[in-house]
């Protein structure tokens, strides 16, 4: 073994090392929905920026529906106010707010198709808020200048959930896919964003805290979760998580 060689090895080992005594710092902190919701409730109590919760395990970006109604039905559950979510990719239901027009109440099997466990439409009455023909310009770091055409979009309001709701998948990514609904994100007390990472570079700065929830979804993000088979016993499923059996 030539000097070159032991020198590698060595810096491969300190870089190994260093890894293993961060571990902590890659540990993804999942909630359930109703945890991250009632969290979510407790920090907007003092703040006086949004909370945004990201829904990691619908994210289209990672090629989620964007209509799972989970984090949805968790925000009703339990009675969050100035709360937003979006984008809920259901084009029938653009359409049909569309239809009716602003200020109309209508009844909406809304989202829900994606056929995971635990998950389904929305069957209620939802109040039209807006409408707009869905044209978008980013203006936030992420493919910033960037128009989109997210076909008819509409606002729709229960209780004190508004929901953005699009004819054509996105990622929520830019706080201005907020407000072609007709929401203005800095002035609600949480934001349930159907994205994992990207939506960080426009809503950091405006967000008072990040949680990420674990609302059923078609992506699994904790890789404990997933079926493992043929990992060597003792390795752990994912960072400072349980040690894998066999």
């Amino acid at each position: 073994m030539g000097p070159a060689f032991a020198a590698l090895r060595v810096a491969l080992d300190a870089l190994y090392g260093a890894i293993v005594d961060q571990e902590a710092a890659w540990e993804v902190p999942f909630l359930t929905s109703d945890e991250a919701v009632r969290e979510a409730m407790r920090l907007s109590a003092a703040a006086t920026r949004p909370v945004v919760i990201a829904d990691t395990q619908d994210n289209p970006g990672a090629g989620g529906d964007s209509n799972t109604m989970g984090m949805v039905r968790a925000l009703l559950r339990n009675g969050a106010q100035w709360a937003a979510a979006g984008l809920i990719w259901d084009p029938a239901a653009a359409a049909q707010a569309h239809r009716a027009g602003i200020g109309a109440r209508i009844d909406v099997a809304l989202g829900g198709t994606s056929g995971v466990p635990g998950d389904g439409p929305l069957c209620a009455s939802f109040e039209v808020v807006s409408v707009t023909d869905g044209q978008c310009r980013f203006d936030g770091p992420m493919m910033h200048g960037m128009e989109v055409d997210l076909g008819p979009v509409a606002c729709l309001r229960i209780d004190g959930v508004s929901i953005a709701v699009s004819s054509v998948k996105s990622q929520m990514l830019d706080r201005n896919l907020y407000r072609v609904a007709g929401i203005e994100p800095e002035t609600m007390g949480i934001l349930v964003n159907k994205s994992s990472v990207h939506f960080r570079a426009d809503f950091e700065p405006i967000a008072h805290a990040v949680l990420v929830a674990k609302a059923p979804g078609p992506m699994i993000a904790d890789p404990a979760d997933l079926p493992w088979t043929r990992l060597p016993r003792g390795l752990r499923m994912r960072p400072m998580g349980p040690a894998f059996e066999g």
